[in-house]
């Protein structure tokens, strides 16, 4: 309302929902997207697919693995499956987004929790750290179920050894990375299929077409960002691409700046 000033004066109604907004707490906004995340049936469909066909190829692997391999290229067959389940990965952190856009609930969750900001935050805190913690149980399940089927002659990965500990604890770190990439797609796109279609290009589709681009490919390999985190999954590095530990800084980095972005995007237009 105008007053004499010519200033305006907010509403009561006006008043009241920026008084929720600010009660609202960023712990609040994380318990609420926790309560969808976990109510949502392809939550744990994605992440049973993940686990399924990481550990199995992994047993597959693990037959297939030879007398004097090198420990490196054993511990390389055990999660030979973590490319395929980046997919599934792929999957939870877009449907965490859209699913609410193909429901048209995302419009109930803005009034919820007035402050886009914060609550896309929430939505990444919670959709890294469901991706970390059972991409983390899948690592390992993997090295751990994958060395009861190797021969006898065939070096075993040890956890007692830093580097395959550094592998299976990284890797749930990259994935979780992965699943809030992919959740920033999803709230790019607000589509299923789209972000679907971009994630698993971005994560899968375009990383193997390199391979028949010869050095241009490599040279692009080396800093596409999914490519470079999953270096963390080389027990050592890899001649041409980025040290483990600099490739998922580089990786989480990029995350960052697509969530930063995200924000922006959805801040800026309507639900």
């Amino acid at each position: 309302m105008k007053t004499a000033t010519g200033t305006i004066e907010a509403t009561p109604a006006a008043a009241r929902s920026e008084g929720r907004a600010a009660r609202i707490r960023l712990i609040d906004a994380a318990a609420f997207e926790w309560i969808k995340v976990r109510s949502l049936r392809s939550t744990w469909w994605t992440w049973f697919a993940a686990g399924f066909v990481t550990i199995g190829i992994a047993v597959v692997g693990a037959g297939n693995a030879q007398p004097g391999e090198p420990s490196g290229a054993v511990l390389g067959k055990l999660l030979g499956g973590i490319q395929l389940g980046q997919i599934a990965v792929c999957l939870f952190g877009v449907l965490a987004a859209t699913s609410e856009y193909g429901t048209g609930s995302i419009r109930s969750t803005f009034t919820a929790v007035p402050l886009r900001p914060r609550l896309l935050t929430a939505k990444a805190l919670v959709v890294g750290a469901v991706s970390v913690i059972v991409g983390t149980v899948i690592t390992f399940g993997c090295v751990l179920v994958g060395s009861l089927g190797l021969g006898s002659d065939v070096p075993s990965p040890s956890l007692a050894d830093g580097s395959v500990l550094r592998v299976c604890l990284g890797g749930g770190v990259y994935l979780g990375f992965l699943g809030v990439f992919a959740l920033a797609l999803g709230l790019v796109m607000r589509a299923t299929a789209g972000g679907i279609t971009a994630a698993t290009s971005i994560t899968f589709v375009l990383p193997n077409m390199m391979m028949f681009l010869g050095e241009t490919g490599e040279t692009v390999s080396k800093w596409w960002p999914t490519d470079a985190g999953a270096q963390i999954l080389q027990k050592e590095s890899v001649t041409g691409s980025l040290a483990p530990f600099p490739g998922l800084a580089y990786f989480a980095l990029i995350t960052l700046l697509a969530v930063v972005g995200t924000i922006v995007l959805t801040n800026r237009r309507d639900a």
